[in-house]
């Protein structure tokens, strides 16, 4: 095992690793009986695994807006906090402008963060983990649900996408000889 964390790759994660990402934690959570604090800097990766590793510092900024720093955490700011990391893993940002949850307590309607287009399938299902209201956020269970069909839908792209730029169709070998649409010359 090794030491590595989310901080270690914020900004640089393809769409299918953040859905990894939410598959297992949520599944850890799901499964745990006490509270985690989540953060960037204790989601261990291992391999193509996450997991919660060991506590470090409270980073506020991925607390949820209801949330209190020295209490453990209920599932709805479990939630709340995953959706914090992912947007961040995904994006290099940490949300409403790197003020996190402190800043959207504060202002309630704020507008939720998108991701770019290339993981747009993500935005929706992260904006419903970043709901102010923590009656109005996604459940754990559900979060699971709609993350595993993220990772599957998204792994299913990469796959047709990888056929294509190999000059293939889904399903069909091609000849790759005669690809080019004009000859290649020296410049």
């Amino acid at each position: 095992m090794n030491d590595m964390t989310v901080r270690d790759i914020v900004g640089l994660c393809p769409e299918e690793a953040i859905w990894k990402m939410m598959v297992d934690i949520s599944e850890f959570m799901k499964e745990c009986k006490e509270g985690h604090v989540l953060a960037p800097g204790n989601i261990a990766i291992d391999g193509d695994s996450f997991f919660v590793g060991n506590a470090g510092e409270v980073e506020s900024e991925f607390l949820a807006p209801e949330q209190d720093a020295s209490s453990l955490p209920d599932s709805a700011q479990v939630v709340w906090s995953l959706g914090a990391v992912a947007y961040y893993a995904a994006s290099g940002h940490v949300v409403f402008g790197g003020h996190g949850g402190c800043y959207q307590r504060l202002h309630p309607n704020v507008p939720l963060p998108t991701l770019p287009k290339s993981m747009r399938s993500l935005t929706p299902v992260i904006q419903r983990c970043l709901c102010s209201n923590p009656s109005e956020r996604i459940g754990l269970e559900e979060l699971n649900r709609l993350a595993r069909k993220g990772l599957s839908d998204c792994s299913g792209r990469q796959r047709e996408r990888s056929e294509m730029y190999n000059g293939a169709q889904p399903g069909k070998d091609h000849d790759k000889a005669g690809k080019w649409p004009e000859e290649m010359m020296e410049i």
